[in-house]
């Protein structure tokens, strides 16, 4: 997430909203100067990693390490 944490909390709204209950959420904070942290801090169970902004690959491969889950989606 850089600098769209207006659209975070939707997202993560909508992740909660599946019916597969087993779901590993990781947010990135790519060094956005937004409040990243305060959305995620209102969704329980998501994980926030931040990094200095490294850009779009960069986050997503932190994601990519990140992740637990047999599945990954961006």
């Amino acid at each position: 997430c850089y600098r769209q944490a207006h659209f975070l909390g939707a997202a993560l709204a909508s992740v909660a909203e599946q019916t597969h209950r087993v779901l590993d959420v990781v947010v990135v904070d790519d060094g956005s100067p937004d409040d990243v942290a305060g959305v995620v801090a209102r969704h329980a169970g998501v994980r926030l990693v931040r990094q200095p902004n490294r850009g779009l690959a960069a986050a997503r491969n932190t994601g990519l390490r990140s992740a637990r889950g047999s599945y990954v989606t961006f």
